[in-house]
């Protein structure tokens, strides 16, 4: 592997046995992972790449070797971009995860469109007109937010929030504050016209383009009816999709959408010696009354993660390995 940094390049070579444990805690929820050490050694700068007579004078000429040779280059740069836009979204969703944590979020909300609307910065304007309306009206509004685009292409919003009150005045109309999130995105989103065969215009002019479930939906489209998400669950929910759609994000554009604030716990690093077995053993731990949100070994075995939440039941533990 290999890095540039501040024009200088690196190459890395992980150590073995050689364990960074890092360990972050807020409102009840605490993270723990394991990565295997990397030592980076600066590679000194690369010479010039040969013009196209020095080429020519030191090399026998071949049309199709010069393109196949051309080809892996390119498909090495596309590679060390798409490692970079990983590494990117990876952060991002670690910073999701943990302001929602940190924020103490208990609701979520979940913004969809009628239309197959699939253009994800359009998306982002609603979203944020959506925010300055719903804070207006609400006066405190505290969010963090993701976008994903469905089967189908069109754009939907997963919302972490605290739980909205039970009565809301919009325009000069006090409603069920459950309906409000859903009467300000169809305001800002406008209206869907639906006109076929079987549903003519002058019978049906328009249909309502879009809905804010409260409480999540099932995956059927309906609002769900299982029990709300605890704090851990609705954080790794939301954040996903920050990685899911990696490529889709442009460079340099934010990934997800939040409040202003910092993630206020800070991250405990240690460094240990041993085989990934003995680093499990030493570092798992889920106290009696909490419960395991999630366990995995990578695919490769050089990295480890744990999540536990405070809970009202004994503690119970399921080991997942992912690819």
């Amino acid at each position: 592997m290999e890095k540039i940094v501040n024009g200088m390049r690196f190459e890395g070579e992980y150590v073995e046995n050689c364990w960074d444990v890092r360990t972050w805690t807020s409102n009840g929820v605490t993270e723990r992972s394991a990565r295997q050490v990397v030592e980076w050694t600066e590679v000194p700068p690369m010479r010039a790449p040969l013009s196209w007579d020095e080429y020519i004078a030191q090399y026998d000429y071949d049309p199709a070797k010069q393109a196949r040779l051309e080809q892996e280059r390119l498909d090495e740069v596309e590679e060390k971009r798409l490692r970079s836009l990983k590494s990117s979204a990876r952060r991002a969703k670690t910073k999701c995860r943990r302001f929602i944590i940190s924020e103490g979020f208990n609701e979520m909300l979940t913004l969809t469109y009628r239309a197959n609307q699939t253009d994800r910065e359009l998306c982002k304007v609603h979203f944020k007109e959506w925010v300055r309306r719903m804070k207006k009206t609400l006066g405190d509004f505290r969010y963090c937010a993701s976008f994903e685009m469905q089967e189908r292409g069109a754009m939907h919003i997963h919302c972490a929030t605290n739980k909205l009150p039970q009565h809301a005045d919009y325009k000069g109309v006090k409603i069920k504050a459950w309906e409000l999130g859903t009467r300000i995105w169809r305001d800002i989103i406008g209206d869907y016209p639906f006109v076929g065969p079987l549903r003519p215009a002058e019978a049906f002019p328009v249909l309502a383009n879009g809905l804010c479930f409260v409480g999540g939906k099932s995956k059927f489209g309906a609002p769900s009816r299982h029990k709300p998400m605890s704090l851990a669950k609705m954080a790794g929910y939301v954040s996903k999709y920050i990685l899911k759609d990696f490529e889709s994000v442009p460079e340099e554009k934010n990934r997800y959408s939040r409040s202003n604030g910092e993630v206020k716990a800070e991250v405990h690093i240690m460094r240990l010696n041993g085989t990934l077995a003995d680093i499990v053993a030493c570092c798992f731990e889920c106290k009696d009354g909490d419960v395991m949100v999630d366990h995995r070994i990578s695919y490769f075995k050089d990295s480890w993660w744990l999540c536990t939440e405070r809970g009202d039941g004994p503690a119970a533990a399921t080991l997942h390995v992912t690819h």
